[in-house]
């Protein structure tokens, strides 16, 4: 790279304008994202809804009709709901149009002000979401002074947060990009040096992008894939710029260069060191994100390879162009350097430096440090074991647009559950049903209307009972024959083979007793079911989510396994030791131990929440400890190599343990908390937006990052390897070449 800089640069100058126009299409194609869970009862919920009522479109959204002063039976208020059923009809992609006084379910408010029309859409997510907008430009053509028209569902309220989350990001990036600049300056006391790591964090977002962009049409991501994505380029594509470029003028320091082959030397020893533990973290990085794909969960396996990408697009800007430019610049890169910084930059000297005196601190009193450092993680990590998941409304932070303030109306006129009910689906084998499959059928439907937190139930028995007077198999072929099912097409199939029963929770969608419900209706139908030889499934938004919740439970120890031993399989490669993966494993589940019990005792037992404006929703968020878990695994792991590289040069030029445990802190602990600091300030800056689960994702990043190149990297560890002395390099079946130095004992 360093010979060829100027061509390894245009390919990446003919390469950008390709990447702007694959992110540009990323961003366009985000949406709501799958989130069932493969093989969950919900998911086979689904598929035989897709399967039996092909022609049933994928969403209903809902226009919501209110005014203060008219109700229902005034014509006014009849002839806009009407004109509303003509308008939203005449939308390409909608594929049908309730009328309130047709429907089988009550879509009136007890007070007669509120009205509901149930509006069935086609198309994919992204297609949904579009049309969403085109569905509040009607709604708000159709409002009047006295009746307010507002269109709320999943779509509408997915491109509402799609369009919050862009906001959030814009201020994100606002903080944190200057607050790394001013890192960065404090740094490396160059303007030139600290500029190409900001230059790298924005090209590398760009590129990230432009490959999702690029996977886009295979893959659906969501505005939380491109939130996490955000956070690691920036912080990545900053840090790994921050390594090389300190190595490089450290290079220029030790062996001054005077002309072109000297640069290239001088490029070619930095990513030697540095540049080997830059591909060795990122490896790491995407190991420990690849134990993300074993849930079973489409969301959670898209977001882990949308975060894999950009961190391969990482590491390949990284040993690409920071060379190039290198190569390029030479001792130029300290260019245009600040008055305070210029007598260090002609005469470093890391061996006084004050993090030279901090490690002399943990090598003398090892077990001390070490012993005050385990209790204040562990102390961090005790709240862990009062970890409660949960699922936050998601309504909130759009509560003040057109889709929020449609769905606080429903919520507050109808039973909470209306907006995501249940759905019991009952298939027979084969045929249409017989009279004791449509006996099965109203059971369930009488079981689930008993049960104290059900609202409502529709079932195409009940609408048989209402209209015909009974529900034999003569009276629904006959109803199906004559067409007066039409409105109720959604309750049993064509073929009259299978059923759906709606089940609306008297609690909202994420209540803990909407979760109850679900259990207690899976068990009543699977015994009626398996009774008259059924098969019934039940499904629905609220059924998801206790699917979800199950899932993270039985995913999260093999995940945490499969990291476990990804990550140390991969340390003893980089390092040919056995104790040194098995310590940075400790070190590192220490870490994410405390960062996860801060998490509960802010996010969940709400200490300090109000006092940094932080959602207090009293449990954490579903899948962001393990995703959390796996980032900052990887991450750690950066440091990690960075450190013990540097510590693993010395010793193998010495064969001194104490030595090079002291060099390396001394060498890399300021760029080390350089680059800590910058990922602090750029998770943190996350946490700025009013989303539960950027705001705890943003929070552990940045609390795990903060403990790690503190406590850990600074006293924790160099205490550890004084204690274990030379075993720290040792490996089963070494010949003594790969052991340098005199025979010492120990602790030499």
């Amino acid at each position: 790279m360093a010979r060829h800089a100027r061509l390894t640069l245009l390919v990446w100058v003919l390469v950008l304008p390709v990447a702007v126009l694959g992110a540009g299409r990323f961003n366009a194609s985000i949406a709501t994202g799958d989130v069932t869970i493969d093989g969950s009862p919900s998911h086979r919920a689904a598929q035989l809804i897709a399967e039996r009522f092909a022609d049933l479109p994928p969403e209903t959204d809902v226009a919501v009709l209110h005014s203060d002063r008219l109700d229902y039976d005034d014509a006014r208020f009849r002839t806009l709901v009407q004109a509303a059923l003509h308008r939203f009809e005449a939308i390409d992609g909608v594929a049908a149009v309730t009328d309130p006084a047709q429907a089988p379910e009550r879509l009136v408010s007890a007070d007669g002000r509120t009205v509901l029309v149930p509006i069935a859409i086609r198309g994919d997510a992204a297609e949904r979401q579009a049309l969403a907008d085109e569905l509040a430009q009607a709604a708000d053509d159709l409002a009047t002074t006295d009746i307010s028209v507002e269109v709320t569902g999943t779509s509408p309220l997915a491109a509402a947060s799609i369009e919050r989350a862009n906001e959030d990001l814009a201020r994100s990036d606002a903080v944190a990009l200057p607050v790394a600049a001013v890192i960065l300056l404090v740094a490396f006391g160059s303007l030139v040096a600290a500029a190409l790591p900001l230059a790298l964090g924005g090209v590398a977002v760009v590129a990230a992008f432009g490959l999702l962009g690029a996977l886009s049409s295979v893959i659906s991501f969501n505005a939380f894939t491109r939130t996490a994505v955000t956070m690691l380029s920036i912080a990545l594509g900053i840090d790994y710029a921050l390594f090389m470029i300190t190595r490089f003028r450290e290079e220029l320091t030790r062996q001054p260069v005077a002309d072109r082959a000297g640069r290239v030397a001088a490029v070619g020893r930095t990513v030697a060191t540095a540049g080997h533990a830059v591909a060795f973290s990122g490896v790491a990085v995407m190991v420990c994100l690849a134990g993300l794909l074993l849930v079973d969960a489409g969301r959670v396996r898209d977001m882990a390879i949308g975060m894999i990408a950009a961190v391969a697009v990482m590491v390949a800007l990284a040993l690409t162009v920071v060379p190039a430019l290198l190569a390029l610049l030479g001792p130029r890169v300290n260019a245009l350097a600040l008055p305070w910084a210029r007598r260090r930059l002609r005469h470093p000297d890391p061996e006084r430096s004050i993090w030279a005196r901090i490690a002399d601190v943990s090598l003398r009193r090892p077990i001390l440090v070490a012993g005050l450092s385990l209790a204040a993680l562990l102390a961090l990590t005790a709240p862990v074991i009062g970890l409660r998941y949960g699922v936050a409304d998601q309504v909130g932070p759009v509560a003040d647009t057109a889709a929020g303030r449609g769905y606080a109306r429903m919520a507050q006129q109808f039973p909470a559950g209306t907006t995501a009910p249940i759905e019991v689906v009952v298939a027979r084998g084969q045929g249409a049903f017989d009279a004791a499959d449509l006996e099965a059928i109203a059971r369930i439907s009488q079981a689930a209307a008993a049960d104290p937190d059900a609202a409502a139930v529709t079932s195409i028995t009940g609408v048989l009972d209402e209209r015909a007077g009974g529900h034999t198999p003569e009276v629904l072929a006959a109803a199906h024959r004559d067409g007066w099912l039409d409105d109720a097409g959604n309750l049993v199939s064509q073929g009259l083979d299978a059923a759906v029963i709606s089940v609306t929770p008297r609690h909202g969608l994420y209540a803990e007793q909407t979760a109850d419900l679900v259990d207690r209706l899976r068990a009543m139908t699977g015994e009626i079911g398996a009774a008259a030889g059924l098969t019934v499934h039940v499904g629905g938004a609220p059924a998801q989510l206790v699917d979800i919740a199950a899932q993270n439970a039985s995913a999260t120890p093999v995940v945490i396994a499969a990291v476990l031993g990804a990550a140390g399989l991969i340390l003893l490669l980089a390092f040919r030791s056995l104790l040194l993966p098995a310590t940075a494993v400790l070190m590192n589940l220490c870490t994410v131990g405390a960062a996860c019990g801060a998490m509960v005792l802010i996010f969940q037992d709400g200490y300090g929440a109000d006092l940094f404006g932080l959602n207090h929703d009293g449990f954490v968020q579903i899948f962001i400890p393990l995703t959390a878990f796996t980032l900052v695994f990887g991450l750690s792991m950066d440091y990690e190599v960075f450190l013990a590289s540097r510590m693993q040069e010395t010793w193998r030029a010495t064969g001194d343990n104490q030595a090079a445990v002291r060099a390396g802190i001394a060498h890399t602990a300021r760029v080390i908390t350089a680059a800590a600091a910058i990922m602090v300030s750029v998770f943190a800056a996350f946490m700025l937006t009013d989303i539960s689960d950027v705001q705890q994702l943003g929070f552990m990043l940045a609390f795990a990052i903060l403990i790690d190149a503190t406590v850990v990297r600074l006293f924790l560890m160099p205490a550890l390897m004084r204690l274990f002395g030379r075993w720290n390099w040792w490996l089963p079946g070494r010949t003594s070449p790969t052991l340098p130095g005199p025979d010492r004992s120990p602790h030499g």
